[in-house]
């Protein structure tokens, strides 16, 4: 079993500049008891989310399509 507090005390930090604006901001986002370090990565993970939707929307803007079939062997190739 692994000791998250020895997990946590070997951890390397990075300190990041952020005007008092935005870290006002991020703190009307954190829940109670939430660490600006899990709100980031919760942000990150909606930020991917929102970036892969713009890209599915994109190619079926712009995009051809090929049948299961056809998509198999290309990835057989």
């Amino acid at each position: 079993m692994c000791n998250v507090y020895n997990m946590s005390s070997t951890q390397t930090y990075k300190r990041i500049p952020i005007t008092p604006a935005t870290w006002e901001k991020l703190s009307i986002l954190k829940k109670p008891g939430e660490t600006f370090d899990h709100l980031i990565v919760d942000l990150i993970e909606e930020r991917e989310k929102l970036d892969i939707i713009r890209h599915v929307k994109k190619i079926a803007e712009e995009g051809e399509f090929l049948s299961l079939d056809e998509a198999e062997e290309v990835w057989k190739e």
